[in-house]
């Protein structure tokens, strides 16, 4: 069996998909209910989820396998954040 030079791990780390941050101040209540909203989305079938989300120190983190939208499949976390009037900035990573 030939062996691939790169690992898988390290395969997927370096092509993870469309990788988003998104900077925004949250209180602690805001970072609770988006925890929340995150153990509430279905969990994907296969071992690689077409979304990756985590919240960070500075917001979220967003991994989109498929698609270079930020918040696609995401629409509960997006109008929570619109709707508690939080201010936030999205920006590809492009490490």
């Amino acid at each position: 069996m030939m062996q691939n030079k790169h690992t898988e791990t390290n395969y997927t780390e370096k092509n993870m998909g469309f990788e988003f941050r998104i900077t925004a101040s949250l209180t602690p209540g805001q970072r609770q209910h988006l925890e929340q909203l995150l153990a509430a989305r279905p969990q994907a079938p296969s071992n690689m989820p077409d979304t990756d989300v985590r919240l960070t120190n500075a917001g979220l983190y967003i991994c989109q396998s498929l698609r270079p939208e930020a918040w696609h499949g995401l629409d509960a976390l997006r109008s929570y954040l619109d709707a508690q009037g939080v201010p936030h900035a999205v920006e590809e990573i492009d490490d």
